[in-house]
């Protein structure tokens, strides 16, 4: 019995090591070079957007293969980049790929084809094509074709041959509009779409079929889109005009309307696009009491019974007047991003004027609920605020005003200046682990208005208290 054992044993012991020697045999051969036997392809010219054909044959006598990489290069683009996989020791194929007509496309450019092959010892062979010419579609008309109820279609002409610049000028278009441009157009003058069609393609502009979006074209600085170019080498558009002039005067009936649409719950509000300019003095009407205590004193110094300078930088802003309180609250633009402001969201806070309440809310309907903090400096920003601090409800150890500096109006996850790494003056807080509010605690008595200091250099948050 005991030898039996034994016997089973022996070959249990012989089975294992021979499985284990059978999985750990690698196969070796002797050093070879493979070999690409064809590579050639078809098309001598090519114009962009059209596609080359690609034939080749490959061997290798002695070790198998394993891969082989291919490039497409145009003015040192990759354009293409595929791996085949080439198994045995002989293979062969034909593969087609686009080249696209895409910015900084010159004329008369080689078409590379670099070829990498490997055989499965990772030996490699390489190879270049170089034997097709790319050319440029030829653009006989360029057409701007705003969108419908934009603005009418308009011919441009090619004032830079060299360059491919195109220009129209003693156009009527509004300082924001959709357009595509075309190089053949209808009997009604939209487009046609047999021939090429440039539009938005990713964040720039390239050529799209009729699934393709409009480009849009804005710019708030102007009175008016009377000039428009366009690069057809680099891809890029621009447009010109006469330049807005900063405001001198502001009648907040007459020139703010009623119920603005950027606005959500804005009963009570007007409000529009005013340009206005840095140390450019504005003479209010519409108003009634003391000026100082109608507008924002972050964007306004008062120079006299109804006059202010304006402190931003020059440039189109939102106006908005609240009727119900007789206030004029002053933002950037809603898209305005940080560096350019800092936008301030919470509660326990509200306009810097009589009769002092508190109307902010974590929401972003209207400036009754958030502020703007004005960049004063490099990374220095600053905000007034009447606020006021009341004890918590809850078991929560902070008060009610609690805020914090978002990079954008708006909801917008990890854009946010957070002040637990701050020193921050007391009584305000920046408590860690609260996400990086300002708070204060609850016992803490705060009423008044105060101008608050962001220095994102220094990493400090200040404040003034003026009443």
């Amino acid at each position: 019995m005991k030898n039996i054992i034994k016997s089973l044993l022996l070959v249990a012991v012989v089975g294992s090591f021979w499985a284990c020697t059978n999985e750990d045999i690698v196969v070796t051969y002797p050093s070879s070079i493979p070999q690409i036997d064809t590579a050639e392809v078809t098309e001598t010219t090519i114009t962009y957007g059209d596609s080359i054909h690609l034939k080749i044959a490959v061997s290798d006598k002695v070790a198998p293969l394993s891969t082989i990489l291919i490039r497409v290069v145009v003015n040192n683009d990759i354009v293409v980049s595929e791996k085949v996989r080439t198994k045995g020791n002989q293979s062969s194929f034909t593969r087609a790929y686009h080249v696209p007509f895409v910015a900084n496309r010159p004329d008369n450019t080689p078409v590379k084809v670099y070829l990498t092959l490997t055989n499965v010892s990772g030996i490699e062979k390489d190879s270049i094509l170089s034997t097709t010419i790319a050319k440029r579609p030829i653009i006989t008309d360029l057409y701007l074709v705003p969108d419908f109820g934009s603005g009418a279609t308009t011919k441009l002409t090619l004032v830079n041959a060299d360059s491919l610049i195109y220009k129209a000028t003693g156009l009527s278009l509004s300082t924001s509009f959709n357009y595509k441009l075309a190089t053949k157009i209808n009997a009604y003058k939209r487009i046609d779409w047999t021939g090429l069609v440039f539009g938005k393609v990713g964040d720039g502009i390239g050529i799209i079929d009729q699934t393709g979006e409009s480009i849009n074209a804005t710019d708030g600085t102007l009175v008016g889109i009377s000039i428009f170019t366009f690069d057809a080498l680099q891809f890029k558009a621009k447009v010109g005009g006469k330049l807005l002039e900063p405001v001198t005067t502001l009648d907040v009936i007459a020139d703010l309307v009623a119920n603005p649409a950027s606005l959500n719950n804005n009963t009570g509000f007007r409000g529009g696009n005013v340009y206005f300019g840095e140390n450019v003095e504005v003479t209010f009407s519409g108003l009634t009491g003391d000026i100082a205590n109608n507008i924002s004193p972050d964007y306004f110094e008062v120079t006299g019974t109804n006059k202010a300078k304006f402190l931003g930088k020059t440039g189109l802003y939102k106006a908005y007047y609240l009727t119900t309180a007789n206030y004029v609250y002053i933002e950037p633009q809603p898209e305005t991003l940080y560096p350019d402001v800092l936008w301030v969201c919470g509660t326990g806070y509200g306009r810097p004027s009589t009769p002092y309440i508190t109307t902010g809310s974590w929401n972003w309907n209207s400036p009754l609920d958030y502020y703007p903090a004005r960049l004063v400096s490099p990374g220095v920003y600053q905000v007034t605020m009447y606020c006021k601090n009341s004890p918590s409800t809850d078991a929560n150890i902070y008060g009610k005003l609690d805020f914090k500096f978002f990079h954008k109006r708006g909801w917008w996850d990890g854009h946010e200046t957070w002040v637990d790494d701050y020193t921050v003056q007391e009584p305000f807080l920046g408590p860690k682990g609260v996400g990086g509010n300002v708070k204060v605690l609850s016992a803490t008595v705060i009423e008044g208005v105060f101008k608050f200091t962001l220095d994102t250099n220094a990493k400090t948050l200040k404040y003034e208290k003026l009443n």
